[in-house]
């Protein structure tokens, strides 16, 4: 007699493992739907927002899975550094440069300027970062 219950198992993880990964991508397009034109966020705090801390790298996995009739405004995603990820030979790299400027982003020795990140979490002082907020 065989035993199933591993073979049952392993599907019900790979079923879990793909619900999470739907979860996280759907959360990760609300968010970036969310940065208001002009503004810019990074993949870093949009992991964070979308409540997966740390997996910032699979936030650009995911718009880049994104099919273009959800319309995502991928170019306001940047690295935390203030830089776009794409190399600069990279079409993308002048593509995404191209739009933001476009939306009047303003770049500063390669990078955008810290007055045009968004947070979506705001104080009677001001602005606050996901980082301050999830603290």
């Amino acid at each position: 007699m065989s035993d199933n219950s591993n073979g049952n198992s392993n599907q019900s993880k790979a079923s879990a493992s793909s619900d999470r990964m739907q979860h996280f991508r759907k959360q990760v397009y609300y968010w970036v739907k969310q940065i208001p034109y002009g503004k810019v966020s990074s993949y870093g705090r949009i992991a964070k927002l979308a409540g997966f801390p740390r997996h910032a790298r699979h936030v650009s996995k995911a718009l880049g899975l994104a099919h273009s009739d959800l319309k995502l405004p991928w170019h306001r995603v940047i690295g935390s550094d203030g830089q776009i990820a794409f190399n600069a030979d990279n079409p993308y790299y002048a593509e995404q440069r191209q739009r933001l400027k476009k939306e009047g982003v303003r770049f500063i020795k390669g990078k955008v300027d810290a007055g045009f990140f968004w947070s979506p979490h705001s104080s009677a002082a001001g602005d606050i970062s996901a980082e301050e907020f999830f603290r």
